[in-house]
């Protein structure tokens, strides 16, 4: 039995799909994994129950959880819809994309560096260094989980290869 978990988040909504009946904790990883919120920030509800406390451990299956009023059929497949509430910015979403406009200054210096005179690549070298030190420095302060986590580490290899690109237009 197919079973889709729509999963509503702030302005974003999410479908996850599953191929057979899972568990809420099964179902919390997987938002942790997709939506970055972590598993103990996590507060689920569904059809205006909220599913927390010894009444929905993380071994009650999720259709059970919604029972018949919160579970429909949709073409064969079992739909439930459930929303997350946690802390605003807990997925650290904002704060990545920050980092990444930064990262994202930094590589349109480097790219104009030879263009420039001795003194002027020097001075661009060095600001485009500050910004991956903060960018880095930034990312390095946040706790991710799932998603954000994955971005964080594509950024800070971005970071590796520009500060390396850096040093060798310095000199």
């Amino acid at each position: 039995m197919a079973l889709r978990v729509s999963v509503k988040f702030g302005k974003e909504s999410k479908d996850l799909d599953f191929q057979q009946e899972i568990k809420l904790g099964e179902l919390r990883e997987e938002i942790e994994q997709q939506m970055s919120v972590p598993k103990a920030k996590q507060s689920l509800i569904c059809h205006g129950q909220r599913w927390h406390g010894l009444a929905f451990a993380d071994s009650l299956p999720v259709l059970e959880a919604a029972g018949r009023k919160g579970t429909r059929d949709v073409d064969g497949m079992k739909v439930v819809s459930v929303m997350l509430m946690a802390p605003a910015g807990i997925d650290g979403t904002e704060e990545v994309s920050r980092c990444e406009a930064q990262v994202k200054e930094a590589q349109d210096i480097v790219q104009k560096l030879p263009a420039a005179s001795a003194d002027e690549t020097q001075k661009a070298a060095l600001l485009a260094h500050d910004l991956l030190v903060k960018a880095s420095q930034g990312l390095d302060c946040l706790e991710l989980v799932g998603a954000q986590r994955a971005r964080r580490r594509e950024l800070l290899s971005q970071i590796e290869a520009l500060e390396k690109d850096v040093d060798a237009k310095k000199r």
